[in-house]
């Protein structure tokens, strides 16, 4: 089948934007094939060998060896708050300039919007004493979401109570998400809690950090297709008709996401040691109470069930599927934009109903653009940020207006009805 057609006509021949495509490895494959870096790492339009500096590499060495073949440029921009420094180091691996132009519209100006707010991002948390409690809030929400939810499967192996598993699945959503955060930061063990609830860090951080934070809303993020056909969010006159006569039903496509993609990871034998902690939770079962295996099977998998649906309807509901921003398909201005612009385009302010409070953050995917802009930001110290980030914004004409969390929520329901693209004025 043939790719998706983009705004952007560089993508329009893409491998990675085949309709088949229904996997990270298969994604990530397609790019090494469009990307053409053979097998080096390319940043702007030069290559570089890191194969010597994987096992050095501060941020752990899972980032290197998943985009290992592939572009990296918004990657390096977005994850090295220090430009000086991490260049000074990427130039000791400098190779050979590249033999074509990046497949990617995304500009990196010093002057750009992206850039200066970065600078004075970096110097406003370079000049601030940052208490130790800021990171340790984050720990501390991450591990009281998943100690509660081991204390609750030992509780449900006891009662039976499928009540008491609906609880224990949405303790397990939270804790979830909250582990998104620390999937962004350098190699850490907390972000293993992802796998209890069926996913895989490695993949995540294929489809969801270097595909959907890096290519929001195109055909290149991986997160907008693959629940496809029952979800559509690109603005064309094809989509399914489960999507157009059925909207508010597809969010029934959650609740079988874990499962779909664990299945097609075990199928293509891409499981590795970290999959062993999906069975974490059966065995607290299996010891806590009297119930036989069947019954500890399908408690556990209602738990997985409950955690998916809630996971996923938070991820959709953030910021990003609300008809005034951008999708793929849409009329973008310039061929070759500034990355920050492109993420403001895409994403919504959120008014946060609780505003700093680091729990509802973590557990909500809160300050979501401000993430975008800066994913290697731990989540506790994006307030620290906020007013240069709206201070930036007002300066370069960006639009910061706050829509409240159900305009968002029903916004992506508008969204995928959507068949019009949004043309020239």
């Amino acid at each position: 089948m043939a790719p998706r057609t983009s705004s952007w006509s560089v993508w329009n021949n893409a491998s990675s934007t085949d309709r088949y495509i229904r996997s990270a490895d298969d994604w990530i494959e397609a790019r090494q094939k469009d990307d053409g870096t053979e097998g080096l790492w390319r940043i702007h339009d030069g290559l570089y060998d890191f194969r010597h500096w994987i096992h050095k590499h501060p941020g752990g060495p899972q980032w290197l060896e998943i985009t290992k073949g592939t572009d990296i440029t918004e990657l390096f921009e977005t994850y090295h708050l220090n430009g000086k420094a991490a260049t000074e180091v990427m130039h000791r691996f400098y190779v050979r300039p590249a033999d074509s132009p990046r497949k990617s519209p995304f500009t990196f100006k010093p002057d750009g919007f992206y850039n200066v707010l970065k600078s004075r991002v970096a110097k406003k948390l370079a000049y601030t004493k940052l208490p130790n409690s800021l990171s340790l809030k984050s720990v501390m929400v991450i591990d009281c979401c998943f100690f509660v939810t081991l204390v609750m499967c030992a509780a449900v192996a006891r009662t039976e109570n499928y009540l008491l598993a609906l609880i224990t699945g949405v303790a397990l959503a939270l804790g979830s998400v909250a582990s998104h955060n620390f999937t962004h930061l350098k190699d850490n063990w907390r972000m293993y809690y992802l796998q209890l609830s069926l996913f895989s860090v490695r993949e995540w951080r294929i489809s969801h950090v270097v595909s959907h934070h890096v290519y929001t809303n195109t055909v290149q993020d991986l997160e907008m297709t693959l629940l496809y056909p029952f979800i559509h969010w690109f603005p064309t006159k094809d989509k399914p008709w489960i999507v157009l006569w059925l909207p508010f039903l597809t969010p029934i496509a959650y609740i079988f996401t874990g499962t779909v993609i664990f299945i097609t990871r075990t199928l293509k034998r891409k499981n590795d040691k970290a999959d062993l902690l999906i069975f974490v939770i059966p065995v607290i079962m299996v010891f806590s109470g009297r119930m036989t295996i069947s019954n500890v099977c399908a408690m556990w998998y209602f738990i997985i069930l409950t955690c998916n649906f809630v996971f996923v309807f938070l991820g959709f509901s953030v910021s990003h599927h609300l008809p005034e921003n951008f999708h793929d398909g849409d009329f973008i201005d310039d061929q070759y934009i500034d990355w920050g612009i492109y993420q403001m385009n895409t994403s919504a302010e959120r008014s946060e109903p609780f505003k700093n409070n680091i729990f509802f953050q973590l557990v909500t995917f809160g300050d979501h653009t401000l993430h975008h802009l800066f994913p290697s930001l731990d989540q506790s110290l994006i307030p620290l940020v906020q007013n240069i980030f709206e201070d930036t914004c007002k300066e370069f004409g960006m639009d910061v207006s706050q829509k409240s969390v159900m305009s968002i929520m029903h916004g992506q329901f508008k969204q995928l009805v959507r068949l019009t693209p949004r043309h020239k004025p």
